[in-house]
């Protein structure tokens, strides 16, 4: 055996060593047995930012908690889960929370936004778990068994936009996308994806308001056709699509055809940092946006949530709800409090549970495949310029149905 699996306790062999008796022996280390869940009460903690504190407690306590508690009651297990929601004002206080919850004995943590970020080191020391509904960043697709995403990372939305563009014909693009990492990533994914001809690529610093020079690129690409049919514009941009779309009227060629963008560029009527979005409907702008498998469950959940919050719920409440129902069914699966254990059987369990997100299918890095996406165009509406679902991307079969 290993020399590191055994241990001296003072029993059977005498050594003499500078005249003194020591009495040893060579034992196995015995490995703790794993946590059985038993009659035990499992607490399960969620970290929510930017402001939904009580809307989450609604959601975790009102309508999940009971949910669950009923099903482990049905089955027999005789577990009790409790889910504690905590707040945190921005992502360095997200860490004390994690650590909070690591000094009350919570060690399996469900976690929004930036949490990964900020906390990932300090989970993974402390042998915890983390489920995420809502990180998306690319930098945390690794192989770990710390950490799981059920909502999709951003390169994710790569293979969503070729087919969106596929879906509607589009065999010929242009790409104006700003200078960023998670830009870069998504084009990266895209154009590995896209079947069609990618006819110039052309960059523009984050800080741009300006936007003739690159429209001016495009133009040029797009005005030598000899014709537009097929051809489209993908836009990789945040807030400042809304200066493009007013500078492209000058640009014949780039306002004839249609736009394309990823969930940065979708529901801007919403956004705070937008002051108009009037003209988006010349060129649609259609953006991509993370979605739910709409069916039984979501509108199940949808109508709860609106009978207890007053508000129909967004897509990133069925990435919760979907979190807290994988820990459970994990939990109640392997009989185990023992987080190897669990982090061996959750694919498994996500992959046949169907949630309000549709299956949930892990990749060998813990994260999510098969997410749905929203296809968000903008149109007039009562003469308002307005951003609407127009489509959905199924992420099960990659396949796109326009609702226009």
């Amino acid at each position: 055996m290993r020399g590191d699996r055994w241990s001296l306790v003072p029993v059977f062999w005498v050594l003499v060593v500078a005249g003194l008796v020591v009495v040893a022996v060579f034992q196995p280390r015995i490995e703790p047995e794993p946590l059985m869940l038993n009659d035990s009460v499992v607490t399960i903690g969620f970290v929510e930012m930017w402001g939904n504190y009580s809307r989450s407690v609604a959601l975790f306590e009102e309508i999940i908690e009971p949910e669950v508690n009923r099903y482990s009651e049905e089955s027999g297990s005789g577990v009790r889960f409790d889910f504690v929601v905590v707040h945190a004002e921005d992502a360095s206080s997200s860490l004390e929370r994690v650590q909070s919850f690591h000094a009350v004995g919570v060690r399996y943590v469900i976690g929004s936004n930036c949490l990964a970020c900020t906390s990932y080191s300090y989970i993974e020391q402390n042998d915890m778990m983390l489920v995420s509904s809502r990180s998306r960043q690319p930098d945390f697709n690794m192989v770990d068994e710390h950490m799981f995403r059920v909502c999709p990372h951003d390169a994710d939305q790569g293979i969503a936009l070729a087919r969106v563009l596929e879906s509607r014909g589009i065999s010929r693009v242009a790409v104006l996308r700003r200078v960023d990492a998670r830009a870069d990533t998504i084009f990266d994914v895209f154009s590995d994806e896209y079947s069609g001809d990618i006819l110039v690529d052309v960059r523009y610093p984050a800080e741009a308001v300006e936007f003739g020079n690159e429209l001016a690129i495009v133009e040029s690409s797009l005005s030598g056709l000899d014709d537009s049919a097929g051809v489209g514009l993908l836009v990789l941009s945040d807030a400042e699509v809304q200066f493009m779309v007013e500078q492209a009227s000058e640009y014949p060629s780039v306002i004839a055809v249609p736009w394309f963008g990823a969930d940065s560029t979708a529901k801007l009527d919403a956004s705070e940092y937008v002051d108009s979005i009037e003209g988006f409907e010349r060129v649609g702008l259609y953006s991509v946006f993370h979605g739910v498998e709409y069916g039984e469950k979501w509108d199940w959940l949808a109508g709860r949530y609106l009978n207890v919050t007053g508000i129909y719920p967004d897509p990133v409440v069925g990435y919760d709800y979907d979190a807290a129902w994988l820990y459970v069914l994990t939990l109640l699966e392997t009989d185990s409090l023992k987080r190897s254990v669990l982090a061996e059987t959750l694919p498994v369990v996500g992959a046949g549970y169907r949630g309000a997100t549709g299956f949930i299918v892990l990749d060998e890095a813990g994260d999510r495949v098969n997410a749905c996406y929203d296809v968000c165009g903008y149109l007039v509406e009562d003469g308002v310029t307005v951003c609407r679902r127009v489509g959905f991307f199924d992420g099960t079969n990659r396949s796109v149905n326009w609702i226009e």
